[in-house]
């Protein structure tokens, strides 16, 4: 005897992907014009912007941004050799290597890559935010401000 799954449409093997059914997600929307949002709960995970300030919340207080700063300068062709966030103000400095990336040779300039580098992976830096304190071959100090974070330093 055949099994019913088998002959289900999904579940044929004919190399597509099985068909995946949507989410029936519980509405987070206020009905009225002064009521509020509900709260991010497992319960309402329809709310996208309370879920992902929820997200923001538990990860600005761990090294989650130190790794990924370091995963996407590496990406890029820069090596991070150490980075540290100070404890008494947000500002960040970054000890780098270059590889593979292809640095401008003015500051100014590079300092535009770098934080095109770092936008572009999803790390908002202001403009002018970030400045190289000191260059010398391939080696690049450079310090920006970012609220995101704990303080520490990642060798």
């Amino acid at each position: 005897m055949k099994s019913k799954i088998r002959n289900c449409p999904a579940h044929r093997n004919s190399g597509a992907a099985p068909q995946r059914l949507p989410l029936r997600i519980p509405a987070s929307k206020p009905k009225g014009k002064n009521q509020k949002p509900l709260d991010a709960d497992p319960d309402n995970l329809g709310d996208y912007d309370a879920v992902k300030e929820l997200s923001f919340d538990m990860l600005r207080d761990d090294h989650y941004w130190h790794g990924r700063i370091k995963r996407i300068l590496a990406a890029a062709g820069l090596v991070t050799r150490r980075i540290e966030q100070m404890e008494s103000h947000p500002v960040w400095i970054m000890h780098l290597t270059r590889t593979t990336f292809d640095l401008a040779p003015d500051q100014p300039t590079a300092a535009k890559q770098i934080r095109k580098v770092l936008c572009k992976g999803g790390i908002k830096i202001l403009r002018n935010e970030l400045s190289i304190v000191s260059r010398s071959k391939d080696w690049i100090q450079c310090a920006f401000v970012l609220e995101l974070g704990a303080p520490g330093v990642l060798n």
